[in-house]
């Protein structure tokens, strides 16, 4: 299966981690969620470092995308990684994620339907930063994307990166996928804020692969923004979760700083409450038949 027909699986909203085998994996898969982002009229911004500024042209004009155009309307920029992520000295993950939430909305005020964001992250083996706080960055970003304004592809070189380091990074982004993707590819966890009432809705399958980013994402019921006021997670399209990552639901319910409630439970979830003995009455109400 081609890079081009796994990217187009990406949409508003997933933050995914890429992993490819060598330069022209990752610049096929770049160049075409680039390039997918540009025809939806979308603004992009691409973070290079392996994958040259050069490069990412010349994969995108042969895409047929008039890259001296959108670089001239500012619908396309394209960064080196160093000078975004590591501007002063040492990685401040929290100073990049508030630039980015930033990027958003200059997107939105600039009336983009949308923002597709590409992050090389190679430049990482040349700076010291460690794993663990490479995957903390890579969790907090999750919440930038619940609104449905961004996507996200974060790039991992399997050569840079060991097998436990890429498992670990991938751990915190909310779907994994690559160039051997199958056809029935999706991020296997998707999650929107919702409004009415106010909360979240997950969408998919929680298990060790994407796990800290779904605690990152249940973090957004309980942490400052959520202004401490009761909040619905509804997980009726919730087809799979772990024992993990059912403590994890089970914790919110029980003994977060707010009220949450759990709606749409399959019975399977609620066994798995049960099982967890996490459930309380009235916490847990099951998907009407």
């Amino acid at each position: 299966m081609t890079a081009s027909a796994v990217v187009d699986q990406i949409q508003l909203g997933d933050h995914v981690c890429w992993a490819y085998d060598d330069e022209a994996d990752g610049l096929d898969a770049a160049g075409a969620f680039v390039a997918t982002g540009l025809r939806l009229g979308q603004k992009v911004i691409c973070y290079t470092d392996t994958i040259t500024p050069v490069g990412m042209r010349q994969r995108l004009e042969a895409a047929g995308v008039p890259t001296e155009d959108v670089l001239a309307t500012g619908a396309l920029r394209i960064v080196p990684a160093l000078e975004s992520y590591v501007p002063d000295g040492p990685f401040a993950g929290d100073t990049m994620i508030a630039g980015l939430a930033d990027e958003i909305d200059r997107a939105a005020r600039e009336n983009y339907p949308g923002l597709r964001l590409v992050g090389d992250m190679a430049w990482v083996r040349r700076t010291g930063v460690g794993v663990a706080e490479l995957s903390r960055y890579e969790a907090g970003l999750n919440q930038l994307f619940l609104d449905g304004r961004a996507a996200g592809m974060c790039l991992y070189d399997r050569r840079l990166f060991p097998p436990a380091q890429l498992r670990a990074v991938g751990a915190a982004h909310p779907g994994t996928a690559g160039t051997h993707a199958g056809r029935a590819w999706r991020p296997m966890l998707r999650a929107y804020r919702t409004t009415a009432p106010a909360g979240l809705r997950l969408v998919g399958q929680v298990d060790r692969s994407n796990r800290d980013a779904f605690q990152a994402v249940l973090a957004e019921l309980t942490g400052d923004r959520a202004g401490r006021r009761a909040a619905v997670l509804d997980v009726s399209e919730l087809s799979f979760t772990d024992v993990d990552s059912a403590h994890a639901l089970a914790g919110i319910v029980r003994e977060g700083p707010v009220e949450v409630r759990l709606v749409g439970c399959r019975p399977a979830l609620v066994r798995l409450l049960d099982l967890v003995a996490a459930t309380r009455a009235g916490t847990v109400a099951e998907r009407p038949a």
